[in-house]
């Protein structure tokens, strides 16, 4: 079972996922510090812009799928928002409890985020 979810397509989405991290990190700092944003709104506008992005670049760079995209792209934000929601909880206990610095705690929810995210992808939006 690990070597099933630790193979090439893991690797390939950890491509994406660090362009894609990146992306959203920066936008998350850009709403942030420049638009002068919460760290929620600018939590929250990072990922709707780089579900975007990754919806498009997973289904044909990481698992290479041909099947209905509207169907796929339904079970898609489904899987972003169960993996949203969970990181944002993370988030909101790491700053209103002060464990550590935003940006740091904005990278940790981001973390979370990415992991949980391709499970659900992996095994039921892409399968």
């Amino acid at each position: 079972m690990i070597r099933k979810i630790f193979d090439k397509t893991f690797l390939r989405f950890v491509g994406v996922g660090i362009i894609n991290t990146l992306i959203g990190y920066a936008t998350i700092l850009f709403f942030f510090h420049i638009i002068g944003l919460n760290y929620s709104y600018s939590y929250f506008i990072s990922y709707v812009i780089g579900i975007i992005i990754s919806f498009f670049l997973n289904r044909r760079l990481v698992f290479f799928s041909n099947n209905n995209k509207v169907k796929e792209f339904i079970k898609f934000l489904i899987a972003f928002g169960i993996s949203y929601i969970v990181s944002y909880i993370g988030l909101y206990l790491i700053v209103e409890n002060r464990l550590i610095d935003t940006n740091y705690a904005f990278f940790a929810g981001m973390v979370i985020y990415s992991t949980l995210f391709y499970l659900l992808n992996r095994f039921v939006t892409f399968r």
